[in-house]
């Protein structure tokens, strides 16, 4: 919870410090792949260079699949190039915040054959559940496709790994709408 407080106040801070910006807000669905969870993403993209089309992303995303919710959030160093003055833009950052995981099953031990064992409730036989939260990295790409005068669709592929023993590659593919508020 405190790492989302202190995206929303970067976020304020960089959008109340440039009144003229215009800001793009990316929403859409998407899923993980391997094993496949489906989710959302939410990010705003604030312009932080005049000689660099380079932006500040905070973002959030939920994954949820078979009672295990993932939710990665933090904030993306993202750079814009213009795939045409008519077409859109093609665009690619690195990002760094936390993965904040739920409901998984809490692993006993490993045998020697590749079963896993994991603690049981022996009252309801339900798996034992529990909550990480980890630094992760990530590094993302796509393409925006202008609609209409400040709307855009867009297609995003994002891959994060977490920052802690076990973790595993995470890679997914977004699609979405994308709003430019304010001037240009």
């Amino acid at each position: 919870m405190k790492s989302m407080v202190a995206v929303v106040f970067l976020f304020m801070i960089a959008f109340f410090g440039r009144a003229d910006a215009q800001v793009d807000v990316k929403i859409g669905g998407g899923a993980l792949l391997d094993p496949t969870r489906g989710g959302g993403h939410l990010s705003i993209e604030i312009p932080i260079g005049d000689l660099y089309p380079t932006y500040l992303a905070p973002f959030v995303e939920y994954y949820r699949k078979d009672g295990i919710s993932e939710i990665p959030a933090g904030v993306s160093l993202v750079y814009k190039a213009p795939l045409s003055d008519q077409y859109g833009t093609v665009f690619f950052g690195v990002a760094g915040g936390v993965l904040h995981a739920r409901g998984f099953p809490v692993i006993v031990d490993v045998l020697i054959d590749g079963t896993v064992l994991y603690l049981v409730d022996t009252a309801t036989e339900d798996f034992v559940r529990e909550n990480s939260t980890e630094a992760l990295i990530a590094v993302a790409g796509g393409m925006r496709f202008d609609v209409a005068e400040g709307i855009g669709a867009f297609v995003q592929g994002r891959w994060f790994r977490a920052f802690a023993s076990g973790s595993t590659n995470n890679f997914g593919i977004l699609a979405g709408l994308m709003f430019s508020l304010g001037e240009r």
